[in-house]
């Protein structure tokens, strides 16, 4: 009897361990499924535009949307011997309404010093695979798509680098006043072989710059004088008056008065016959060329 009892017992033990355990199971699987959920979306919030925008931890709360910065890295960019800062992002919709996750480029600017200036950078893209694809193209769909209320997608910022100092990005509230910011020293992520390659492609560029501008230049100089040189010619004309004196009539080449001189001014000065074809001679030219 005590046998029957003991195994009974047992078998009750038993059954009561596993119930236990599948309980644990299953209370273990509805916590991971809830972690899961509110990872991926939120409660939506008719009131989230009335948030007050904040930058704190790496989160940037624009009210309407929720930018988590998780990781960063430099990587090449599409155009070559250019290097570009990716900034990986969760975006959540906190609101009721579809949202533009990409407006955020907006309010977030990233800044860069050279020699004499602090730059802003420009939004950039990656350079593609070895199949021609984009290998942070989820990223940026999830940027560029529009997100639905309460949803969290996976996104990038990209901007494209000028050199390798530090790069500080802003965060500004909705009247665009900086309320946080955090620097990247992105030399610290760029191998020394393509700090070199960045630097001289940077260097190229700015001489390629400065001998345009050198040759712009000495090209208008050029224009200008040819210009110069054709007025000063191209509109003399000259007659001979019936003592054989010779007269040369001009028009300035910006407009004026038709004027006259001679090989020997003093010998005709004052000349009725000399004035009189020479007003003839310049009414003619006037006439012509549509000066009058």
């Amino acid at each position: 009897m005590k046998k029957i009892l003991s195994g009974i017992a047992v078998i009750a033990c038993s059954i009561t361990l596993v119930g236990c355990g599948n309980n644990s199971s299953k209370s273990q699987t509805s916590s991971s499924s809830s972690v899961t959920k509110k990872s991926s979306s939120v409660k939506p919030d008719p009131n989230a535009s009335e948030r007050t925008w904040t930058y704190k931890n790496n989160v940037f709360d624009a009210g309407n949307e929720t930018y988590k910065f998780t990781k960063w890295e430099v990587r090449d960019s599409v155009d070559q011997g250019k290097k570009v800062l990716v900034l990986y992002c969760d975006v959540t919709n906190n609101s009721t309404k579809e949202m533009d996750p990409s407006n955020v480029y907006m309010v977030v600017h990233a800044h860069q010093k050279n020699s004499t200036s602090d730059l802003e950078l420009d939004p950039g893209m990656v350079a593609l695979d070895e199949n021609g694809d984009d290998p942070l193209q989820q990223y940026e769909d999830g940027l560029n798509n529009k997100l639905l209320p309460g949803k969290t997608v996976k996104a990038v910022m990209i901007f494209t680098l000028d050199n390798t100092n530090p790069v500080r990005v802003t965060f500004e509230n909705p009247d665009f006043k900086v309320i946080g910011s955090k620097t990247y020293k992105v030399s610290k992520k760029i191998s020394k072989a393509d700090q070199a390659r960045l630097n001289k492609s940077k260097a190229t560029a700015s001489n390629s710059t400065a001998q345009s501008t050198k040759a712009a230049s000495q090209n208008n100089a050029t224009q200008q004088s040819n210009t110069s040189n054709t007025s000063s010619t191209s509109q003399t004309y000259s007659f001979t008056t019936a003592d054989g004196e010779k007269v040369y009539v001009a028009h300035p080449s910006q407009g004026g008065t038709i004027y006259q001189t001679g090989n020997d001014t003093g010998s005709f000065e004052g000349d009725p016959d000399v004035i009189a074809q020479t007003q003839q001679m310049q009414e003619s030219i006037a006439k012509a060329n549509g000066w009058e």
